[in-house]
């Protein structure tokens, strides 16, 4: 009789012990699921609009800029680009509800300097910019303050990115420096080949967004 009730009791606790065990393994697969659906979904929500952001700056400062060299040539674009160019990306920024900014590690405008989680991203462009046949691509991450952080890198891409950002005496004329010296004063973005990584867009989207 004693046998026969520890048997049924050791059962007992068996059971319990399984179905104790058997919940959180049935329903830890289903939220690891549902999380990791989550984080791809929003990854490529703020790649999509990212993108659209520099394509949308890009095209409006680009169309700027060309009317203005072909006006005036790098001495125009330089002092119109210096009244225009910020005006159209903060526009740009209030109607999307975002933060935009061009930044880089040697800028023309002290504006445009990185802050210390810019910095970061733009070191992970530069190693792998290091690779052969690298291909870079933006970055999307989520920020200890909530906000989500769109990174794209910038690079000098065609010839005529080297008028003002190439070699000083080569590229870049010397009168025409002269003009971008006395609208920055601090400039240190010149020296660039083309194909070289300039920059990288850096667009925050609130929490809210």
């Amino acid at each position: 009789m004693m046998k026969a009730l520890s048997l049924l009791m050791m059962l007992l606790l068996l059971i319990s012990a399984c179905s104790s065990e058997k919940k959180p393994d049935t329903n830890a697969p289903k939220e690891t699921a549902s999380l990791q659906a989550k984080a791809v979904l929003d990854t490529a929500k703020y790649l999509e609009l990212g993108d659209d952001l520099v394509g949308e700056t890009k095209r409006k400062i680009s169309t700027t800029l060309v009317e203005a060299m072909e006006k005036g040539g790098v001495k125009y674009a330089a002092q119109f680009c210096n009244l225009v160019a910020y005006p159209i990306v903060d526009s740009i920024s209030k109607v999307h509800h975002a933060r935009i900014r061009r930044v880089s590690d040697k800028p023309r405008n002290p504006k445009d300097a990185m802050d210390e989680e810019e910095q970061k991203v733009f070191a992970l462009f530069k190693a792998k910019a290091q690779m052969p046949n690298a291909e870079l691509k933006p970055i999307v991450m989520q920020h200890d303050d909530g906000t989500v952080g769109y990174y794209a890198p910038i690079k000098i891409s065609i010839p005529t990115c080297l008028n003002c950002h190439g070699e000083v005496g080569k590229d870049v004329k010397a009168e025409d420096y002269k003009v971008l010296k006395s609208l920055y004063p601090n400039d240190v973005a010149v020296g660039y080949k083309e194909g070289d990584l300039r920059g990288m867009f850096s667009i925050r989207f609130s929490k809210a967004h």
